[in-house]
């Protein structure tokens, strides 16, 4: 089968001449859409009228989430200056206070959010540190001298299938100090430190262009991709072809992770890397979304007023669906 008969056969649809005989059917049923029936209608009385970490906390202890889905998983979006472009990543939510959400993660990227939130190193870096990871600036350090000006505005999204529920967080990100960074990183199992260290996140470990692919691809015979619809993993590749033969950046990652594990043999306690720490979505607006029927969903907004931290004041909203 043709590359282009096996894409046909995969899409679930084809565009096509539209003809009245199509038109009709098509307007005859109702799209099948998934509809939102879990929970009752989400009223105002339901939520907590002057706090909503309380009412995040309320949602993501419900019952119905098990550990196992990972309910702490959220997507975290920054966006560049003077760009406007927008990145997002998953993280892991591990603390909330009376301030707001705080995820840990490597924040060196001279691509990644890092450079969103801080800006980049600007003139006087050296050629050999160009690749280095970026040092996370101390709380109202961030505009240090040769840093070009980050956008520390930020979202936090968090989306639990099972209770057909979402919260959305936007606000400002402040990082932590690296005593509370600290704190959490001695709770992290030797593994996860040595990762940290071994890790420059977001750094290009290997690439090939596209006629490098294409002969490799030639060579090897394979004539469709591992995993493509419709089949097991491998299912399209012959016995007799070595798929694992290249190199793809992966012996770098791993010999660093060695380089790292040989440092640091003799310390009982790694450090934390100059580059890894906290981050505090402080927020200015938090909204609640449950599912309905008809695309009819609930929306409610908090808008912070006055006030931070215990003493925030908020605005609660409800919004058009």
């Amino acid at each position: 089968m043709s590359k282009s008969a096996q894409r046909r056969k995969t899409l679930p649809t084809e565009a096509v001449a539209p003809t009245a005989a199509s038109d009709s059917q098509m307007v005859s049923k109702a799209a099948r859409a998934h509809q939102f029936v879990t929970n009752p209608p989400l009223t105002v009385s339901q939520l907590h009228m002057t706090d909503p970490l309380q009412q995040f906390h309320t949602w993501f202890r419900d019952p119905r989430l098990p550990a196992s889905s990972a309910p702490e998983t959220c997507t975290l979006a920054t966006a560049e200056l003077p760009s406007g472009r927008v990145s997002a990543r998953s993280v892991y939510l591990k603390e909330l206070d009376e301030r707001g959400w705080v995820v840990y993660s490597n924040w060196g990227s001279r691509e990644g959010k890092g450079a969103h939130i801080f800006g980049r190193q600007g003139a006087g870096t050296s050629a050999a540190d160009s690749d280095m990871p970026q040092a996370i600036p101390e709380p109202g350090q961030e505009a240090a001298d040769g840093h070009e000006a980050g956008n520390k505005w930020a979202a936090l999204t968090f989306t639990w299938s099972i209770t057909e529920r979402s919260v959305r967080i936007e606000g400002m990100l402040e990082p932590l100090r690296r005593e509370e960074s600290e704190l959490y990183w001695r709770t992290r199992e030797r593994g996860s430190q040595i990762g940290g260290w071994a890790s420059w996140q977001s750094q290009v470990l290997w690439s090939a262009e596209p006629d490098q692919l294409a002969e490799r691809q030639r060579q090897a015979g394979v004539t469709e991709l591992q995993g493509s619809a419709g089949s097991a993993p491998g299912a399209n590749v012959p016995a007799d072809i070595d798929v694992t033969d290249i190199d793809d950046g992966r012996a770098l990652l791993e010999q660093r992770v060695k380089e790292v594990e040989a440092r640091f043999a003799n310390v009982k306690e790694i450090p934390l890397p100059p580059f890894w720490g906290g981050m505090r979505l402080v927020p200015e607006s938090i909204e609640f979304w449950q599912g309905r029927r008809s695309r009819l969903h609930d929306r409610f907004r908090y808008v912070r007023v006055a006030g931070e931290g215990e003493n925030a004041k908020w605005r609660l909203q409800r919004l058009s669906p």
